[in-house]
């Protein structure tokens, strides 16, 4: 046993070395080792941070306390051994690094990247080092030297929180592009109300027949039937998320609900010139479920096969197995791909953005029909092939089981995803509203990174300086206290400045008119009779106008309103039919919708202003978009932008003649 001055210490390696055989090991007794191994040693006993050296061409390892520690189950037997076979399962990465140490060339790696085996597991691990070449007496390198840093936890962590942001992002960009949606489809419909309605006084007014007003009131009642239902879809939905809709099982004949289902979606589906197929079989007999949900499910997928089926076959199979009972919904229409069928059911989306502009929806109807079907102990799948068509199947019990109830989560402040959860390696998500904390709770929890959640900024205040999260997504609009109290204290506590914080909010300034590029800003929907005062502007002894808007209703309220007042009109239902028909006769003014198929309102603006024979026709932006700085930038060259429903048709002429004078 040796006691050399240069090995004294209390640690656990320092111990090592002074009982250590040395007379049987290549390095041979401590007293005879030269100065520089000496030395080193007595610096590495002494230190904290992880250092190792290789020694001699045996590149014979000796290490301190911090290093042992890194090496977990590989110690003590890599003490005294050969490097090349304490880490023979990564020796082809770091071979290269230790020849060119030993060429003389020092090696310094922030990060590298390795799979060690470690506690009889091989696993990704992460290192931070530096290779310095020892040289003896005589100038010759007889050794390399390592103090080194395992950073595994930090970069993992930091992977971890990137991938959470990026899904708490996409998860707010979802729901973003949701209520974008709904507030196109929300305000359609209501802008038809209300524009058939101003059409009706007026005409009641001026001594119309009931007779003559029969169209329009069935107009009003479609619309406003279409209205409701989008806000049921909204209200099942919150409901769903937050554990409040209940199951009301019935008994009831299969085969008489749905020729009652087929009945109702007939108009569906001879909408596009579709045929609707029902195969039921004499066995369905009865089923005990919530009839409602069934009847909604069932009508969500006709809907869905009847909106991308035109002139096909629609096709709704019952088969009765035991127990079980399966509807099953085949369409021969447009078909997914196998991306679009990975986002399906995904609430607040639908499988592709165009198809939001193609075919109208909020995104909800599936999400909700397998939502439903999750509740009465069933499932929804799908099968589809791109371009023919797609088979939606729902299997349900054909005698509801009322399933146990859960112990009731505390949606104020939920717990860590992860139960290994460490301060520091935790998202906090602040958000009063628990669907949209739940929403995003699951998106970190499937990317495998914990979350916490709070459901108000004092809350979220509290578990920020106790976690020290990875990082914060803040909501804005909060009770008491608000997202912008909230982040003015985060920035001003030096304790949690560091800490990222997101701002999730679905608030949005709205500009005045000057900052599009235009006089004036007008919501819909529309009052036609302010419209009717905008069109006015343009008016001269005579001319006419180009409405261009997916919408045949919407075409046809705004050609009610102009002709009442004289002028001529065309219509297009996009805008490349737009482009020729203003290429083959020119009009004096366009209304333009904004959100179309084939070529939307910007990319038509953009032509028509490359133009030279049509850059200057007065052009009107009529829509219900909620405008982003962007869309505003594009709209530069509008004449006027107005958003339907904030004043009559006769304002939003005056506004308009006022442009063109």
């Amino acid at each position: 046993m040796t006691t050399s001055r240069f090995l004294a210490g209390a640690g656990e390696m320092a111990g090592r070395m002074r009982g250590f055989d040395w007379a049987s090991s290549p390095l041979g007794q401590p007293s005879a080792w030269p100065r520089p191994l000496k030395t080193l040693v007595e610096l590495m006993l002494n230190a904290r941070q992880p250092m190792f050296m290789a020694w001699g061409d045996e590149r014979i390892m000796l290490y301190n306390d911090a290093y042992a520690a890194m090496l977990q189950s590989k110690h003590p037997a890599a003490f005294g051994s050969r490097f090349a076979d304490v880490w023979a399962e990564i020796w082809t990465d770091i071979d290269p690094l230790v020849r060119q140490v030993f060429d003389g060339e020092p090696v310094h790696m922030d990060d590298i990247t390795l799979f060690v085996e470690r506690n009889g597991r091989t696993d990704e691990a992460h290192f931070a080092f530096s290779y310095t070449p020892v040289y003896d007496e005589a100038g010759s390198i007889v050794g390399l030297f390592c103090p080194c840093a395992e950073t595994t936890g930090q970069i993992m962590a930091e992977r971890a929180a990137a991938t959470a942001l990026q899904a708490a992002e996409e998860a707010n960009l979802a729901k973003s592009q949701f209520l974008a949606n709904m507030s196109h489809e929300l305000r359609t419909p209501l802008s038809a109300i209300i524009g058939y309605s101003e059409l009706l006084q007026e005409e009641v007014e001026e001594g119309a027949e009931g007779a003559d007003l029969a169209v329009d009131i069935r107009k009003i009642e479609s619309n406003a039937r279409h209205l409701l239902g989008l806000i049921n879809d909204v209200l099942d939905l919150s409901k769903v998320e937050s554990g409040k809709m209940d199951v009301y099982p019935e008994t009831f004949a299969i085969a008489e609900i749905v020729r009652d289902i087929v009945s109702t979606a007939g108009a569906l589906v001879d909408k596009k010139r579709n045929r609707l197929v029902l195969q039921v079989g004499d066995d369905a007999g009865t089923m005990t479920t919530d009839i409602t949900k069934l009847r909604q499910i069932l009508l969500n997928l006709l809907s869905n096969a009847a909106k991308f089926t035109e002139g096909g076959t629609i096709t709704l199979g019952v088969e009765r197995s035991a127990d079980l009972v399966s509807f099953s919904v085949a369409d021969t229409g447009i078909g997914m791909t196998p991306e679009q069928l990975d986002k399906l059911f995904q609430r607040f989306s639908q499988a592709d953005a165009s198809t939001t502009r193609r075919f109208g929806g909020t995104g909800l109807g599936l999400a909700l029909t397998k939502a439903f079907g999750d509740m009465l102990g069933g499932d929804v799948t799908v099968t589809s092939e791109q371009n023919r068509g797609s088979t939606f199947t729902l299997r349900l019990p054909a005698v509801y089981a009322k399933p146990e109830l859960p112990v009731e989560a505390d949606i104020a402040a939920q717990p860590p995803m992860e139960t290994v959860a460490e301060p520091g390696k935790v998202v906090l998500v602040v958000d009063d509203d628990p669907v949209q904390r739940e929403l995003m709770t699951r998106f970190l929890a499937r990317e495998g990174f914990a979350a916490i959640t709070a459901a108000d900024g004092e809350t979220g205040l509290a578990l920020a300086k106790e976690m020290r999260p990875r990082a914060i997504l803040l909501d804005v609009m909060m009770p008491g206290m608000d997202g912008w109290t909230v982040l003015g204290r985060l920035k001003s506590d030096p304790d949690l400045a560091a800490i990222p914080v997101i701002m999730v909010t679905l608030v949005s300034e709205r500009a005045l008119a000057s900052s599009l590029g235009a006089d004036d800003y007008v919501s819909k929907p529309v009052k036609w009779e302010s419209f009717r005062q905008v069109m006015d502007r343009f008016r001269d002894e005579s001319g006419d106008v180009l409405v261009v808007d997916d919408d045949p209703d919407a075409r046809a309220r705004v050609r009610q309103a102009l002709e009442r007042d004289g002028w001529t009109v065309a219509e297009a239902g996009d805008g490349r039919e737009a482009l020729d028909k203003v290429e083959a006769a020119p009009p004096r003014a366009i209304i333009l919708d904004l959100t179309m198929p084939v070529m939307d309102g910007f990319a038509f603006l953009q032509t028509l202003r490359s133009r030279p024979a049509h850059r200057d026709i007065p052009v009107v932006v009529l829509s219900a978009r909620e405008l982003t700085a962007d869309d505003r930038d594009r709209l530069r060259t509008a004449a006027k932008v107005i958003e339907k429903g904030t004043v009559s048709l006769k304002d939003v002429a005056a506004k308009v003649r006022s442009v063109a004078e």
